[in-house]
């Protein structure tokens, strides 16, 4: 070959890699909500378009956020957890693992072993229920 194909085939490779590692950042770029999200907010968006759903719930009610309702269902699932440690305290860990559980595959089963460690001796409930909380608001309590 010569010397002047090699440079521009070295001139095309280049370009090539330059184009690719701009695509390559413009994907990771990208936002890509989880299934569970896209199908909160395509049933927000039916709530929101449909007049006949806006006549069913009514004028006067709000829709509410799908934040708002993730917020509120979580506190309250917390809640009932809380509830059933207090009632029966001797299952205490039976109900954490319970709870640890609604985490699925966003928590790992040795992470949640050692989050149980640390849970199942909090003997002050409102710490165990700020301490449940956080875990729900950082590994997104799926519901």
């Amino acid at each position: 070959m010569e010397r002047g194909n090699k440079e521009k085939i070295i001139e095309m490779i280049k370009a090539i890699e330059n184009k690719n590692s701009e695509m390559e950042e413009y994907i990771s770029n990208l936002s890509i909500l989880s299934r569970n999200d896209t199908l909160k907010k395509i049933t927000q968006d039916i709530i929101n378009n449909n007049s006949l759903l806006q006549e069913l719930i009514g004028a006067e009610t709000q829709v509410i956020s799908s934040k708002e309702i993730e917020k509120n269902s979580s506190e309250f699932i917390i809640e009932c957890y809380i509830d059933k440690i207090q009632e029966d305290p001797y299952k205490k860990v039976i109900f954490l693992r319970e709870f640890l559980g609604l985490f699925q595959e966003r928590i790992s089963e040795i992470d949640k072993e050692v989050i149980l460690k640390s849970l199942k001796d909090e003997k002050n409930e409102e710490k165990l229920r700020e301490e449940m909380i956080s875990l729900a608001n950082i590994f997104r309590l799926n519901l």
